[in-house]
């Protein structure tokens, strides 16, 4: 398997297309999912910290990666089941924490 690298820098305008290349050439379209796996870890780790209630965690972690989904879904980086994915990733994880009070 060989990349074109040349073909990815030379058919740019901006540096959006430029990540949209990488995504699309080099990391067969799994850049934008991987990028969102790993923020809402992070941001998951980071509110457990702070607050040590999973349900509050990750409902704020998977409200926060449902924004960044429509964001990286503008930009062509997912595919469009990941939004659906993290928009009923969020409103279940929110369900479930206005529910317990």
């Amino acid at each position: 398997m060989s990349y074109n690298l040349t073909g990815i820098s030379n058919n740019t305008e901006s540096v959006v297309d430029f990540v949209v290349n990488i995504n699309n050439e080099l990391m067969f379209g799994w850049m934008g999912v991987l990028l969102l796996i790993g923020i809402t870890t992070v941001l998951f780790m980071a509110f457990m910290y702070s607050t040590n209630d999973v349900r509050k965690s990750l409902s704020a972690s998977m409200f926060i990666a449902f924004g960044m989904s429509i964001f990286l879904g503008a930009l062509g980086l997912i595919p469009p089941l990941a939004l659906f994915v993290t928009l009923i990733g969020s409103a279940l994880a929110i369900a479930f924490t206005w529910k317990s009070g």
